[in-house]
């Protein structure tokens, strides 16, 4: 069974990702900050990252951008999302392997989950 975290500080995207992702027989580990992201990632060794950009004081991009460059993360794939407007280039500066924009239907996450899993 495949492991994926998601992060964000909306308490409802993770639980519908969830939801979505278990029938997919997949684990879910739901954090509300990416404060302690990279202990997390250490611990559970998850297949794939699905992040929110905007989390209070927190910037999915950056958080990203210091995993890719970060020997215990590198190899993560990252999935951003977000309901917000940013340029295609601050996302592909960031390193993430793709980006979703909320909303967003369950069947699109799906797919862009395998596709991500099926490239790395």
């Amino acid at each position: 069974m495949q492991k994926v975290i998601i992060v964000d500080d909306n308490e409802s995207i993770p639980e519908a990702v969830s939801l979505v992702l278990k029938r997919q027989s997949m684990e879910v580990v739901a954090l509300r900050s990416p404060a302690k992201l990279e202990n997390q990632i250490r611990e559970h060794q998850p297949a794939l990252l699905l992040m929110d950009i905007f989390m209070g004081a927190y910037d999915g991009r950056d958080v990203c951008r210091s995993l890719k460059n970060n020997p215990v993360a590198e190899a993560l794939p990252i999935i951003l999302f977000t309901a917000q407007q940013y340029t295609p280039e601050s996302v592909e500066a960031s390193g993430a392997d793709a980006i979703l924009d909320k909303p967003f239907s369950m069947k699109t996450l799906f797919g862009v989950v395998n596709e991500v899993l099926h490239r790395h």
